[in-house]
């Protein structure tokens, strides 16, 4: 280790050793304030800063503080030496802390600052790993704290790690040398101080050196880099009560990330940056997930009939210090956050209100997310005389005042949202709260359109059902044609979710042929446009839509080729539907190829799924004749399904 450049602590040269590398700037110098790891985190009490030492707890070292300072006020010693012409007394300075006179300038022009720099792991878990297995084969009786520090920095070594390290403003030592009286008099007293022991004793020092060290802790942990877990870990164990909803739950962690990231603190994991949409959307949360489990797994937390149960034994305990991070991570990462008061004081405001205010926050959120997603992309892409009326393609929501039921309803490819409304207007007259929709690139211009994946698509219902989630106690989901496919996706990754399923002319077949050559267009398109070729180029084919007061006349190809992929995906989840599905079929559909209907009917892994033909030969049965034959279909089977 020494090769290494590291200096023990009971090497009898360390100061000076130190104070020669911070003097001459020959190697910057690193120490750990706290003399060790602090595997709780737990670093403030009562206010003050404290770190767990050989049973007990103690302030953390002030050695940066006292090397720093105490090279800096060297460094003025020699300054005045300098000035007042004092040769024998700076080669005194040289001899005892082995530095070449002739350099002198060169250390004056220098000052010595403390550089605070945090270093955050995530994820941070104690799992047994390949290195824990060898070494309990290899090595008898492993001791408990040996165990847990292979499996946890085991885990980050096989599993990987993200290592953020900040590192914070400078501190300089000569600001406490000049705004110290006492130190100025020892500096005016022409004393040379060559003896550690005597400025670790002297009055003023002694103050300086606590001063200095709260203010690189308070640096220091203030650049923790804020993650999920933490988050997760805060509101688990700060929440008033021992159980919490789920639903409950993530709405408060996002509303939690939501106020970190508008409190103007940088140092936060670049995660939380991303849309966060799939955490309230009930699809798959990486992070969550993980962290439920392994809650789960530590016995801290229970799960069932929608709720988080926090065992508050577990809790109340005393750990070993040394096995704080396998036994209870919770209260680590928690303890980790607690120095950030602004933020932890949001929190703790944020935990204070009533579930159903939390749900208007969200609810309110993501309705006006919706409509801002809408009116930035309108006035993007608005096309003059290709474009509808926004009122087309703005996304709607329906809701009488005490609505406790209600179903998010979602268009079809090249509609919008009014291309929904004969439905959603004759089951909100039946006392169903409806959404309409809007999915990306629709209700603007094919320009638009052509620019969106299938997956942006589904994002959009996601929004809507973030929306009604918290908005209704019952709920279902319809979708005409494509929107139809997106309900059977949604229902697909989250099952158990909806009372009811309805698809009208979904599409898993289309007649089109042309449809058939939409990825070979695609590709030839993506080579012309890699070589900068505009000729021959097929972006858009022509459209004669039924209704042209909501339809694109122009359909971009790359469209076509993301719905078959959407196609493909969702037939291979029907089997994972199991929510009650309604199928409504066009017997004659020109567009959607009629078996579509009955292959969704055969293979939803549903017990309760009905099929209703409608004989109608054209697509669009949501307006014309064949409205009502939909429209009484569709709420009979919700008065069954989502009363």
């Amino acid at each position: 280790m020494s090769r290494l450049g590291a200096v023990s602590t009971a090497d009898p040269e360390r100061d000076r050793l130190l104070i020669n590398a911070l003097l001459t700037d020959a190697n910057p110098v690193i120490i750990f304030p706290e003399g060790q790891m602090i595997k709780d985190k737990k670093i403030i009490e009562k206010g003050r800063y404290i770190v767990f030492n050989t049973g007990g707890r103690r302030p953390p070292h002030t050695g940066a503080g006292r090397i720093a300072l105490r090279s800096q006020f060297l460094r003025e010693e020699l300054r005045l030496c300098y000035e007042r012409g004092d040769t024998s007394s700076i080669e005194e300075l040289a001899r005892h802390f082995d530095f070449n006179p002739a350099d002198i300038d060169a250390i004056l022009a220098k000052e010595t600052v403390i550089i605070p720099v945090n270093i955050t792991y995530y994820p941070v878990c104690a799992a047994e790993n390949i290195i824990s297995r060898v070494a309990a084969r290899l090595v008898e009786n492993l001791s408990d704290r040996t165990v847990e520090e292979m499996e946890v920095e085991g885990s980050m070594f096989t599993r990987g790690v993200d290592i953020d390290i900040n590192f914070g403003h400078a501190i300089p030592m000569k600001r406490y040398v000049k705004k110290n009286a006492g130190l100025r008099r020892m500096l005016a007293d022409g004393k040379l101080y060559l003896n550690p022991e005597e400025l670790k004793r002297a009055g003023p020092f002694k103050k300086i050196y606590v001063s200095i060290m709260y203010e690189y802790m308070a640096a220091i942990y203030a650049m923790t880099t804020v993650n999920h877990d933490h988050i997760f870990s805060y509101i688990l164990a700060k929440y008033k009560k021992d159980r919490i909803g789920e639903n409950d739950f993530k709405n408060r962690v996002f509303l939690a990330i939501d106020k970190l990231r508008r409190s103007g603190l940088n140092n936060y994991h670049r995660s939380l940056d991303q849309p966060q949409w799939t955490l309230l959307s009930d699809d798959f949360h990486e992070k969550y997930d993980r962290f439920v489990k392994l809650s789960c797994a530590e016995g801290l937390v229970t799960t069932g009939k929608g709720f988080l149960v926090r065992n508050n034994e577990r809790f109340s305990a005393a750990y070993e210090f040394h096995t704080i991070r396998k036994d209870n991570i919770v209260e680590v990462l928690t303890n980790e956050i607690e120095p950030l008061k602004s933020l932890t004081r949001s929190f703790d405001r944020l935990m204070l209100l009533p579930a159903g205010l939390t749900r208007k926050k969200i609810r309110d959120h993501f309705k006006a997310l919706d409509r801002k997603i809408f009116e930035d992309d309108y006035d993007r892409y608005y096309s003059e005389g290709e474009s509808k009326p926004k009122t087309i393609g703005a996304p709607f929501f329906m809701k009488h005042l005490f609505s406790r039921k209600g179903l998010v309803l979602v268009h079809g490819y090249m509609a919008a949202p009014e291309e929904i409304r004969p439905l959603a207007d004759y089951l909100y007259g039946h006392g169903y709260a409806v959404y309409g929709a809007r999915l990306r690139g629709h209700g603007t211009a094919p320009e638009d359109l052509a620019t969106r994946t299938w997956e942006d698509w589904y994002e959009s219902v996601g929004r809507a059902y973030i929306i009604m989630k918290n908005s209704m106690k019952s709920l279902a989901i319809a979708g005409f044609s494509t929107g139809g496919t997106l309900a059977l996706l949604q229902a697909a990754n989250k099952p158990g979710r909806f009372r009811a399923v309805v698809t009208i002319n979904a599409p898993l077949r289309l007649h089109h042929i042309s449809s058939k050559f939409a990825s070979f267009v695609v590709a030839w398109n993506t080579i012309l446009a890699r070589f900068k070729v505009d000729r021959g180029r097929m972006e858009f084919v022509t459209n004669e839509p039924q209704n042209r007061h909501i339809n694109y006349f122009r359909n971009p190809v790359s469209g076509v080729r993301q719905l078959e992929k959407l196609m493909d995906v969702v037939e291979e989840r029907l089997k994972d539907v199991i929510d009650p599905v309604l199928v409504v079929q066009g017997a004659h559909d020109p567009v959607v190829n009629p078996v579509s209907g009955s292959e969704i009917y055969k293979k939803a892994g549903s017990e309760k799924k009905r099929f209703i033909a409608v004989e109608a030969d054209y697509h669009g049965i949501l307006w014309k004749e064949k409205l009502d034959d939909v429209t009484g279909g569709v709420l009979d089977f919700l008065k069954e399904t989502c009363p």
